[in-house]
């Protein structure tokens, strides 16, 4: 197994990554998420 699956602080680095893009993305296409609207 590739010693990169077992570094966890690679995962949890990679994790926060894309949480961070996803919610930009989210954010950007709809501002009114932003706001609470739900």
């Amino acid at each position: 197994m590739p010693r990169i699956l077992t570094n966890l602080k690679f995962w949890a680095f990679t994790t926060a990554l894309v949480w961070v893009v996803v919610v930009t993305v989210i954010i950007a296409t709809n501002p009114e998420f932003a706001r609470g609207a739900g």
